[in-house]
């Protein structure tokens, strides 16, 4: 029971390291129809794995955050 409640549960809790990290190379790219954020340098900068950062990513576009940006690694 609790491993279903924690697997519910963990998506909706967003690293903020990678969130703050993330929004500072989306502000960064070319202003085209769609920033790129490139995976790679947010797990330099953050020390997380590519999945972390694509899913905390993901995620926080779910939210309105990172609005129309394409990932790349």
């Amino acid at each position: 029971m609790f491993d279903l409640v924690e697997s519910s549960i963990k998506p909706l809790i967003l690293d903020h390291k990678i969130l703050e990290a993330g929004y500072e190379l989306y502000l960064r790219a070319p202003q085209s129809s769609y920033p790129v954020i490139n995976l790679r340098d947010l797990s330099c900068k953050t020390g997380k794995s590519l999945l972390e950062c694509r899913n905390a990513i993901v995620e926080a576009n779910k939210l309105g955050r990172f609005p129309r940006c394409a990932l790349e690694a």
